[in-house]
């Protein structure tokens, strides 16, 4: 099943609508396997091929999939080191805080970043080769910025992906 790739932002989606117990089941599959072909789907939520389709481009065009990734080995791709990087904004920059955002997403390494709420502004993902290039990263394009009133590092030793539906039922 080939889906489109947008970096869309957590937005609702463009066109709502309600799901019925059809189409949260077809979310779950594709949450658990992105790329399963139309025909295994089908069979796999009980329905036809061609509603299958429809139900999924349907589903495309409302803005409830946003896209299908790919889950990189990044040790196997050498950026073996992966970060989380909390960053605090000083309080006058906070107007620009999306475009700040916008500019970190573009940096060699970053995976993803996020706004949060609570004490500190952005939580950055990144994926380095080396520590060496953590510390850069952290030096060059975080501290040296005004912008950046603080930043904390904690290297990820190990990751588990959430298993469980997402997709409650009605």
């Amino acid at each position: 099943m080939t889906l489109k790739n947008d970096h869309a932002k957590a937005t609702a989606p463009k066109n709502p609508r309600p799901l019925d117990a059809i189409d949260r089941l077809i979310l779950q599959v594709l949450m658990a396997r992105g790329r399963i072909p139309n025909s295994t789907l089908a069979q796999t939520v009980s329905v036809a091929e061609s509603t299958a389709h429809n139900r999924v481009h349907a589903l495309m065009d409302s803005g409830i999939i946003r896209g299908v990734h790919a889950d990189v080995d990044l040790a196997a791709v050498g950026r073996p080191l992966e970060a989380l990087i909390q960053i605090q904004i000083q309080p006058s920059a906070r107007a620009q805080l999306r475009t700040k955002a916008e500019r970190l997403a573009h940096c060699p390494g970053v995976i993803e970043v996020y706004f949060l709420a609570g004490s500190r502004d952005l939580l950055v993902r990144v994926a380095m080769a080396d520590s060496a290039g953590l510390r850069d990263f952290v030096l060059n394009e975080l501290n040296q910025h005004a912008a950046v009133a603080s930043t904390e590092t904690s290297t990820v030793v190990e990751h588990f992906r959430g298993v469980h539906p997402l997709i409650a039922p009605t």
